[in-house]
């Protein structure tokens, strides 16, 4: 089976954060291209005047799209056409990031024959139809866990990450378990969450509390791995 291809657009923060992760991760020696987009903003008649022109165009099979500005969003369909890709993850992970053109550049790629999925946030992906983007969950999205517990004296004694999330603050908590009580379930969720708060950069603000969202699913998925 052919390795598919991955192709990282990033900026910012989240960007950063979890190119750097993939990038050290066993994904990496399929990854044929980090291309940190500066760009503030394109016009609107001819994105393809305003690409950057040392961005290399690898080819590629996924292309992920990590914190770019809101402004230079039309440039994902040129750049997703041009490098081949045939399936693009574009996760949101701050409202103030979201493509000024979301639905037009949806429409776009959708006509050029690519997929696309905007998953809010990118370690709530689960599953997919298609193809591509299953395959990388297969290694990250929603977090997994394997628990080994000491049920008598009701501590955690040993975790293992199945599936971790794309920015690494699953297996950052992971290690963080052992030796953990959870006698007392509610201070023992209260105590990952803000384990999992100090590795997110996911957005938190009243209206669209993402981090928070992110916390409760480590969360989640951590009880679920008690046997």
């Amino acid at each position: 089976m052919t390795m598919d291809r991955i192709y990282i657009l990033y900026h910012g923060s989240f960007g950063e954060l979890v190119t750097g992760h993939l990038a050290m991760s066993e994904l990496a020696d399929r990854i044929v291209s980090l291309y940190d987009l500066k760009i503030t903003s394109v016009s609107l008649d001819e994105p393809e005047n305003d690409m950057p022109e040392d961005i290399p165009l690898s080819e590629c099979d996924l292309l992920l799209v990590l914190g770019i500005l809101p402004k230079a969003g039309d440039l994902v369909p040129i750049i997703a056409e041009r490098t081949g890709a045939k399936a693009v993850l574009w996760p949101v992970e701050d409202p103030n990031l979201i493509p000024e053109g979301k639905y037009s550049i949806e429409n776009e790629l959708k006509k050029k024959g690519i997929h696309i999925e905007f998953p809010e946030p990118l370690c709530s992906l689960d599953m997919s139809d298609n193809e591509l983007v299953k395959s990388f969950v297969e290694s990250f999205g929603k977090s997994k866990f394997e628990l080994r517990v000491n049920a008598k004296s009701k501590v955690i004694e040993a975790v293992k990450v199945i599936r971790d999330t794309p920015c690494g603050s699953a297996s950052k908590v992971a290690e963080k378990l052992v030796g953990m009580s959870y006698k007392d379930m509610k201070s023992f969720e209260e105590q990952v969450m803000q384990m999992h708060d100090n590795e997110c950069v996911a957005y938190m603000g009243p209206e669209r509390p993402i981090m928070q969202q992110a916390g409760r699913l480590l969360v989640d998925a951590i009880k679920e791995a008690f046997p």
